[in-house]
């Protein structure tokens, strides 16, 4: 039986699967709520929100979340997510940055 890690990529560097969206509550965003995509990859899980604060320069931090496990990944995610917001009360929108919408 044939599985999607096994794959031929003819020339592609990687394949990696959506296996869960989660929507995060945190009052501290102008929005209130963020979103998490999780993808299972070959040997492992990487958990990308779709929100980054920006640096004072106004680049965007982007910051992942890594596991064995999807729940690992996203727990990793929200944790960083969390370390970086609790920086202040409350963050301004022109203070973040939003990944295209149509990624999630």
């Amino acid at each position: 039986m044939m599985n999607w890690k096994n794959v031929a990529l003819h020339g592609s560097n990687g394949i990696a699967r959506v296996c869960g969206e989660y929507e995060i509550t945190d009052t501290r965003l102008p929005a209130a709520k963020y979103k998490i995509k999780v993808l299972e990859r070959r040997e492992s899980f990487f958990a990308s929100p779709n929100v980054a604060v920006k640096e004072s320069d106004g680049t965007p931090e982007w910051i992942g979340g890594l596991g064995r496990t999807e729940l690992e990944a996203l727990q990793d995610a929200i944790a960083r997510m969390g370390e970086r917001f609790a920086l202040r009360s409350r963050w301004n929108e022109d203070e973040l940055e939003w990944s295209d919408p149509r990624d999630f």
